[in-house]
């Protein structure tokens, strides 16, 4: 199925402040290092990492049109960003580029961030989780946003996206999926250190 994702998401016009506050505290303006984001919706957290961090290299993946989308609001930084684009099809997700890329690096670790904002679920992010631990080097950061967010209610509630009530049962509708990811993956991993609550997990060793 094409095409059922929606066009419209709540989403502040800054990003996730959060995150690049957080990333300030712990790269410095001029330092280079390699951040990988994961649903970049309108690019605005890629646009003030961009400003903030000229000499970082980017790694964005989304859907295609998303990444359509940052290509053309990215154009005038001169970082080196490298786009990663899948399609709506059910099965297809950011999970398959990062197969390619621990591939094409064969498995060495290339992240110093990893921003993990995308489909929100344990189908796709939990794999996400591990691939990304997979390429974060130790020392580098992997950044959970909306721990206490859910499905149901958002915009992606079957109510509004029918496709959502083919694709999860009422169970997983109603959990709290990073939420889950967080505490039952990364926090029972002795490797990640939390950094900010529920949000941000250095990875130690």
């Amino acid at each position: 199925m094409q095409d059922w994702y929606p066009k419209k998401l709540v989403v502040g016009v800054q990003g996730t402040t959060g995150t690049y506050e957080f990333m300030k505290t712990v790269f410095g303006r001029e330092q280079p290092f390699r951040y990988a984001e994961f649903g970049i919706y309108m690019a605005d957290t890629a646009r003030n990492v961009c400003q903030l961090f000229p000499e970082c290299e980017l790694h964005l993946f989304d859907f295609n049109d998303a990444v359509q989308r940052a290509e053309t609001k990215l154009s005038a930084y001169p970082n080196k960003i490298s786009y990663f684009g899948n399609t709506q099809k059910f099965n297809d997700s950011y999970n398959w580029s990062l197969m390619k890329l621990i591939r094409q690096y064969e498995g060495a670790p290339i992240y110093d961030y990893c921003f993990l904002d995308g489909a929100h679920t344990v189908a796709v992010d939990a794999l996400n989780y591990f691939l990304c631990d997979k390429l974060l080097k130790v020392g580098g950061y992997m950044d959970f946003d909306d721990y206490e967010w859910r499905l149901r209610g958002s915009s992606l509630d079957p109510t509004k996206i029918p496709a959502i009530g083919d694709q999860y049962t009422d169970e997983q509708i109603d959990a709290f999926q990073v939420k889950m990811i967080v505490d039952d993956l990364v926090r029972t991993d002795h490797r990640y250190q939390e950094v900010v609550r529920n949000k941000v997990f250095q990875k130690v060793a």
